[in-house]
């Protein structure tokens, strides 16, 4: 059977309801007369009109499951820093204040990311490109029922963060205290991480702690910082 995907929050869906259809009027290809400063928000880069179809083909869905908000699917994110890493703490005792919700793909084929701050239940920003992708192709494939057996213990999906070090990785959370939860780096980590290897953990924890250390000693050393 696939992992189990988390049932969105109300809260979430408001947020992506709400600020969606902005998103889409600011993303999508401006009038000829036009200001150059309402041709797109900050917070979109590079192919607006990708963005835009994503978004569109996500209000589709959703309006069409009478949700009015976005299709697709979503995961709670735990964003964690280099000291909580050094010091060893378990994602487990974090508290997860995003959501991502991978919003269907457009009729190009290319899906964008939407990020909802739940304490403030805000759409923050919608996002696309070759990260964004891989993110995508990993959960699509371990969302398919010949991605597990019957012996795999239950697993739900969220997200881990490291901005410090440019890292998003997959958690697949086991019931308990964490023995059986796998973590699958996405594309773009810095070794010895594997993008797309599964990682207990324990091993995991053990790898990125290293990792962190080494960074905080090298910006609190020389180097500044």
């Amino acid at each position: 059977m696939p992992i189990d995907m988390p049932e969105m929050p109300a809260a979430v869906a408001a947020a992506l309801a709400t600020g969606l259809p902005r998103f889409a009027v600011a993303a999508s290809p401006p009038a000829e007369n036009a200001a150059a400063a309402m041709l797109a928000r900050p917070s979109i880069t590079r192919s607006g009109r990708t963005i835009s179809r994503s978004i569109e083909a996500a209000l589709a869905q959703g309006q069409g499951q009478g949700q009015g908000g976005a299709a697709g699917i979503g995961a709670p994110m735990v964003v964690m820093g280099l000291d909580e890493l050094a010091k060893g703490k378990s994602p487990r005792q974090a508290t997860a204040r995003l959501w991502l919700q991978l919003l269907p793909a457009g009729a190009d084929g290319q899906s964008a990311l939407a990020e909802v701050d739940q304490q403030s239940g805000k759409l923050t920003s919608v996002s696309e490109g070759a990260e964004v992708k891989a993110l995508a192709r990993q959960i699509d494939k371990l969302n398919k029922p010949a991605s597990r057996s019957a012996s795999t213990p239950r697993q739900e999906l969220a997200l881990i963060s490291v901005p410090a070090l440019h890292l998003t990785a997959v958690w697949l959370k086991g019931d308990g205290n964490g023995a059986n939860d796998v973590v699958i780096p996405n594309e773009g980590p810095i070794a010895p991480l594997v993008p797309g290897q599964r990682y207990p953990l324990a091993e995991f924890q053990k790898l990125v702690a290293v990792i962190a250390a080494e960074r905080i000693a090298k910006t609190t050393g020389d180097m500044g910082g």
